[in-house]
């Protein structure tokens, strides 16, 4: 457990980790709400290197290496967690400030340099049995399993060539899916209640955060926005649906 806690304009974060399966949990005290990308530090780049390239919360800063992390606690909790595959090594925990819609101010964030330290025997990441299986490749989104209300651990695997990021909403009473994909994230309320999701993570990788899940329809989105283009993932299909009985 790699535990996160920002308060106001810092967050408090030990200096190391076992190196591992590792459980970010981002709980934020004050007013300032904020979500966490964990992102490795490559070979011979130093940490205050790597973050200059953070600011404005580019595209190409989540090519490579970032394993993404835990986005902002729905209101009514106190928490949030993503569960990551760290090899040893250093990284970068970078806590960017989000607005009420919960979009990340890609100029307003702190970081804090974390090493993952290597163990005498490091075994092999083998995560929990996920409860629902999200699959994003590229332009497509799929979704493997069912579940019923309670917590469930939700797992999601980049398979394509872009970074991509995850909110999962539940759709609002008379709302349908038809009025996501209309819906423009810049503008207006979002026609789902906030349940929680996954920050950007680089293509390859695989990352699991446990949600509290009522009934009702819920929504998968990626709401990226590519460079050069206009629209946001979601709104070029990448979204998907599931029941929670």
């Amino acid at each position: 457990m790699l535990n996160v806690v920002a308060t106001g304009a810092t967050i408090d974060v030990s200096t190391t980790v076992p190196a591992g399966l590792t459980t970010i949990r981002l709980t934020t005290n004050g007013r300032v709400k904020r979500e966490i990308v964990v992102h490795r530090v490559p070979a011979g780049t130093t940490p205050e290197d790597l973050v200059r390239g953070a600011a404005g919360r580019p595209e190409r800063w989540f090519e490579q290496w970032s394993f993404g992390g835990p986005a902002m606690p729905r209101d009514s909790a106190p928490d949030a967690t993503a569960t990551l595959d760290l090899r040893p090594g250093r990284y970068a925990v970078v806590a960017y400030e989000v607005d009420s819609m919960g979009r990340a101010r890609g100029e307003k964030f702190v970081w804090r340099d974390v090493t993952a330290m290597a163990t005498s025997v490091l075994i092999p990441a083998r995560f929990a049995v996920p409860d629902l299986t999200i699959r994003i490749k590229d332009s497509k989104m799929d979704v493997l399993g069912n579940v019923r209300t309670g917590q469930r651990i939700l797992q999601v695997e980049n398979a394509g060539g872009k970074p991509h990021e995850l909110v999962v909403g539940r759709l609002k009473p008379g709302k349908t899916v038809d009025d996501v994909r209309r819906w423009d994230r810049d503008r207006g309320d979002a026609p789902f209640v906030y349940v929680g999701g996954l920050t950007p993570m680089s293509s390859g990788m695989t990352a699991q955060t446990k949600l509290l899940l009522r009934s009702g329809v819920h929504v998968v989105l990626c709401p990226m926005r590519h460079m050069g283009v206009r629209e946001r993932d979601y709104q070029h299909g990448v979204m998907a649906t599931f029941k929670v009985n």
